[in-house]
Parts: structure tokens; C-alpha cells; sequence
């Protein structure tokens, strides 16, 4: 494995080779838990205190901000695979990055939900809540139930149940208030005006809101090109919790506009008096380096082309515009008198999308079947149980985990099988990820002068790994090898409001592969064939394995309590993460949680490992 990693870059290896190849045992499991108590904390608004006792190994940090970003594993962030030097080498070099934060599932949703709540995946979220409505359900009160304190849908988990949980499902924020510590969620563009007509209001928590009729809004997570945030990247909407106290938990002290000029950031950050001791901050879809091609401008600071005035001149997403967001907030944060007194700056991301596929979030599509089997490998779970880094985590009673006697999974667990596709004749399996085994398909197109091994193709991508490929001039045995895609920004219109890849014009081309070797074809070749994807030449194709977790993220922790330039190879997950701002901020005697010590959730599992002084190993 460690080979594998070389492979995708040098740096990789030096911060993340420590217990990577463990990460191919996935390993389903379901936890029994110590539970004890379950309570329900109250939600009024309070003034800001110094926290008085925190866990052992952590610091008595007095104001926390965590910045979340979206949809970019380990390899494509912390490596150097891609340019985001800003986040891959200025920010690790002034802390203490995480080679082994693992994400909670697939797609974006369930895991900010797990973030807060410790909740497990619901289908809703797996597939970021096509509509915005109460979840139909109910939270297990049997402590002698491994699933103790999870929602559980009311009928089939794998059917639309509805996404807003009951105010019996509470979070990290009603845990802050209950403890009387101040909090604020800020979002970028919250609050905009929305071109399709349904803001997304600050009063309301960032609701997606109703359509003129008064029903749900479908696709509350689509972004335009006046407002760019999207209600399933921030929190605090999808909580009656927080929703029916909206008059205390949504007003100005405690959500915000990001770069609101009186309630925003940095307004906030003025005076240590007017900066919330935690900081929850959602960059809108641009700056989160979601949209590969933004539907707006992002932060390069061409905010006016001077053709048209008020218009946007630079829609590049990605990792360019995420590491231009990191660089404009994390300076302002670390200048202000809060940061300088005991302030700590957290940065990841909600999942991992492996680099081996260009799903329009990622900049490079380089892959060869061994890049796509690291990728696979390390798109799994991980947190550390009673002192042992484990390959799994629970999977709550919706993400459903169960196989035929055969072996073959039948359901897509938390991972969603996101990134492995499944054999459709295998009865009662969900189809996940790229979608069924692919019939052949002519690229006419494609084209080849016969000089090398090379051949331009703007259909290929890396699932097409392994396939026959046919052709004049194409010689026997052939088949696709190394894929490599680049986005063509040039081609894009300054108008285009549509994200990669539907919008984004691409540059493909293959390796042409005989037995393992490339060779080039034997002549011109203008138009190929490429044979029906099977799971004996599918590199994605894995029946028996489900994607348990979100991948690995990676995270960096700055502040005081870090030493520079350090790393960290625990495992650790969002479960991981909650328990440790509950430790941190010491909630557990006004909110004692599922097992007594103020964790709720997953986050209350018996053994789970909160950050401690391996991660705050400043001495």
C-alpha cells in the first residue's frame, strides 16, 4: 500500500504511510454500549463563560473555530496532489495535521448531522434531503439496544422518511446553550437573496423554506449564482431542537452571514466580549471547494468585471477557490484578541471523494487500476476503540449492513457503496456509486495519431478502467489503462451557471494497455469501441465489501496547544470530534447525554477515544 501512496506523491507518504494498509480490512460491526442516562437540555440563549474543567489531555481552549469544507479525501488535500498550498502546506506547518480523521458516510449531509448530533446515517441525508420535511421516526429509548439514542426511520430505511429530526434528537448547540456557552453558525451567503425566489432566511436557521404553495422545496441543496449556500451544508435547519427555539438559537448572537458586516466574522471578532467561545463556519458551495465551476464568483477578489459591472469573473471551485476562502478568514481569525488568548482553529472535511474520479469536485482525474484500489481501500471508517485504531464504526439502524448467503452486500451501509459498483443480478442489492456494470459503448470521437502510446478520448473517465477496447488499428487484447481528465476552463462561458461535469468541458485521454504494458496503436485510429464494463475487468466492481464510513479527511487543529509542523496517525472520526467539543466546553452537567459524561450519540460510545494530548502535544 505504501508503494500505492508513493505513487500519488512524496509528501503523501511522509505525513499519512502509518497504519494505511490496515485500511483494506473493512470490517462491519455493530457496538454494544454502556449507556446510562438520556436527558433533554433546555435551549435558552446565554451569555458567554470561561469554560471551567475540560477532560484530560485536552486544552482549557477558551474560543474554538471549526471550519468545514466538502468533498476532498486526504490524498487530494493534505498531499500536494492538487494546488491548494494554503491548505496543504502553510496551515499543517502551523499545527498538528491528522493523517487519519475518517468521515461518517456518504453523501454530504449525514455527516454534518453526525458532526452535531452524533446521529448515524438516515437515507434522507445520504442522499442530501431532495426535500426539506419532518422525519418520520422516532428516537430507540432501550438502553439495552445497541442503536440507544438513534433516530430510526418509521418504515423501509431505504425510502424517502424526511429529513428534520423531532426535538428529541438534540445537539451540540443545545448542549452549549444548556451550559451557558455562547455559540454562533455562520454561513456564506446565508441569507442572500435567492434568484429562484426561496431565500434561505437567518431567522429561520438557513431553512430552505416553502414554495408559494406552501410545500416543501424540492432540492433545498441547489446553489445559484446569487447565493451559493446550500441549507444541507449548515446544521442547525434540520433540528426541531433548534428550529421551534429559533427566536433564541437563530438570532443574530447565534447565526449569521459569514461576511455580514454587523453580525458577520469578522465584525465578531473585534473584541474577545463579541467572539462566541465556538464558531461553526459553512463556506457557501464555491469557497467549500465543492463546485469544481462555482455557480458565482469565488474570493479571488475579481469581484467586478469591468464589462459588466456586479458580475462575477472567476467561477474556478475546486481547491483554488477553498484555499482562497482559508486564506482570507483563518488570517483575520488568528489576528483577533480571542484567538491570541488560548483560541484554537480546526479545519477538514465532511467526506472523502477518492482522487482517482473526476466527479466534478476534483481538479485531477489521474488513475491506474492501483490508484483506484488505495482509493477504495482508503474510503472506509476508522475511529480508536479502548487504545485500538479499528476500520469500522456503528452503523445506526437506517445505514442497514447485511449480505445474502453468498457474502454479497445487499444494502449500502454508511458509505452508500459511493465508490464501488455492485452487480445488478444479484437479487435485493441497491445499486450505489457509479451505478451498474456498464454496457459497451462507441467512442467516436477518440482519436490517435499512432506516434504513442496515447489516446485522446473526452468520454473516458476512471471507470472505464479495465474495458475492452476495439478499434482500427487497435491491437488485440487491448484494453483502457491510466485515465487522466482536466476540466477545460477556457471553454466555459462566463455566463454558464452549471457545475462540472455537466457544464465544464473536459480533456480525457487513456493509456492504451496490452497485457499491463502500454502500447501504441498501429496506425492512425479515429473512433474506438469499448467493451461492456463486467466485474472481472471493473476495478470499482466489490460485492462483498460496503463502504462503512466517509473516508479519510484528514484534519488540522492550530493553536497554542499544537506544536507546528506535527502530525497525528490516531484514528479518529466525526463521532470522534463531538465528543471531544463535549469534553472540551464540558457540557455534562447541564447535559448528561446517552451514557452520563455529556455525549449524545454515537459520540457515546464505550471507548470511543476523544482528541487528547497526542493531537494537543504542545508541552
Amino acid at each position: 500500500m505504501t508503494s500505492i501512496m508513493k505513487s500519488l506523491s512524496r509528501s503523501f507518504t511522509a505525513m499519512n504511510s502509518i497504519a494505511r494498509s490496515s485500511l483494506i480490512a473493512v470490517v462491519a460491526a455493530s457496538l454494544m454500549f454502556g449507556f446510562s442516562t438520556y436527558s433533554s437540555v433546555a435551549t435558552a440563549a446565554t451569555k458567554a463563560k470561561p469554560v471551567a474543567t475540560v477532560a484530560s489531555g485536552l486544552p482549557k481552549a477558551k474560543h474554538v473555530w471549526y471550519i468545514i469544507m466538502e468533498n476532498k479525501s486526504f490524498d487530494a488535500t493534505f498531499s500536494g496532489l492538487n494546488n491548494n498550498t494554503y491548505l496543504w502546506k502553510t496551515l499543517p506547518s502551523e499545527g498538528t495535521l491528522l493523517t487519519n480523521y475518517y468521515g461518517t458516510g456518504h453523501y454530504s449531509q449525514d455527516n454534518y448531522t453526525a458532526l452535531v448530533s452524533g446521529q448515524a446515517p438516515l437515507y434522507d441525508h445520504q442522499i442530501d434531503s431532495p426535500t426539506y420535511k419532518d422525519a418520520a421516526g422516532s428516537v430507540i429509548t432501550d438502553k439495552t439496544d445497541p442503536n440507544y439514542g438513534q433516530f430510526k426511520a418509521a418504515g423501509d430505511p431505504y425510502t424517502l422518511q424526511g429529513s428534520v429530526y423531532p426535538s428529541s434528537v438534540q445537539t451540540i448547540f443545545n448542549q452549549l446553550s444548556a451550559a451557558g456557552v455562547s455559540w454562533k453558525g455562520y454561513a456564506q451567503d446565508l441569507g442572500n437573496s435567492d434568484s429562484s425566489g426561496a431565500a434561505h432566511s437567518v431567522t429561520t436557521c438557513g431553512a430552505p423554506g416553502t414554495d408559494p404553495t406552501n410545500s416543501p422545496v424540492a432540492n433545498p441543496g441547489g446553489a445559484n449564482a446569487t447565493d451559493q449556500y446550500v441549507a444541507k451544508h449548515f446544521p442547525l435547519p434540520w433540528f426541531h431542537s433548534i428550529i421551534d427555539n429559533a427566536n433564541t438559537m437563530c438570532d443574530s448572537k447565534h447565526s449569521a452571514n459569514i461576511f455580514d458586516k454587523t453580525n458577520g466574522l469578522y465584525s465578531d471578532l473585534q473584541s474577545e466580549s463579541t467572539t462566541p467561545a465556538f464558531s461553526w463556519i459553512s463556506p457557501n458551495n464555491c469557497s467549500d471547494a465543492h463546485d469544481a465551476v462555482c455557480y458565482g464568483n469565488n474570493l479571488s477578489g475579481g469581484w467586478i468585471d469591468p464589462n459588466t459591472p456586479g458580475s462575477p469573473i472567476n467561477y474556478t471551485g475546486g481547491l483554488y477557490a477553498g484555499d482562497l476562502f482559508l486564506k482570507h478568514i483563518i488570517p483575520e481569525i488568528q489576528a483577533s484578541p480571542a484567538y491570541k488568548d488560548n483560541g484554537l482553529i480546526i479545519v477538514s472535511f465532511d467526506e472523502g471523494f477518492p482522487a482517482y474520479s473526476f466527479t466534478g469536485n476534483s481538479f485531477q482525474d489521474s488513475a491506474t487500476p492501483a490508484t483506484v484500489a488505495a482509493s477504495l481501500a482508503a474510503d472506509s471508517a476508522g475511529e480508536n476503540l479502548n487504545g485500538k485504531n479499528v476500520n469500522f464504526e456503528p452503523t445506526g439502524p437506517n445505514a442497514i449492513v447485511k449480505t445474502d448467503a453468498s457474502g454479497n452486500q445487499l444494502y449500502p451501509g454508511p458509505g452508500f457503496n459511493a465508490f464501488v459498483n455492485r452487480d445488478p443480478s444479484v437479487p435485493g442489492i441497491i445499486m450505489g456509486g457509479a451505478g451498474p456494470i456498464a454496457a459497451a459503448r462507441n467512442d467516436k470521437a477518440a482519436t490517435a495519431d499512432g506516434s504513442s502510446s496515447y489516446i485522446t478520448d473526452n468520454s473516458i473517465s476512471s471507470a472505464d478502467l479495465g474495458r475492452t477496447v476495439t478499434g482500427t488499428n487497435i491491437p488485440d487484447g487491448a484494453t483502457v489503462g491510466a485515465v487522466y481528465n482536466l476540466p477545460s476552463w477556457a471553454s466555459l462561458p462566463k455566463s454558464s451557471t452549471s457545475t462540472c461535469p455537466t457544464a465544464c468541458a473536459v480533456s480525457g485521454s487513456f493509456q492504451l494497455f496490452v497485457n499491463g504494458v502500454p502500447m501504441a496503436p498501429t496506425g492512425p485510429v479515429t473512433g474506438i469501441t469499448l467493451g461492456a464494463r463486467t466485474a472481472a475487468t471493473d476495478p470499482m466492481f466489490d460485492a462483498t465489501h460496503a463502504t462503512l464510513g466517509g473516508g479519510d479527511v484528514g484534519m488540522v487543529l492550530i493553536s497554542n496547544f499544537n506544536t507546528p509542523g506535527t502530525t497525528d496517525s490516531t484514528f479518529y472520526n466525526h463521532y470522534s470530534f463531538l465528543r471531544t467539543l463535549e469534553d472540551l466546553f464540558g457540557v455534562a452537567k447541564a447535559s448528561p447525554g446517552l451514557d452520563g459524561k455529556g455525549h449524545l450519540g454515537f459520540a457515546a460510545q464505550a471507548g470511543l477515544k476523544p482528541f487528547g494530548s497526542d493531537v494537543f502535544n504542545k508541552k
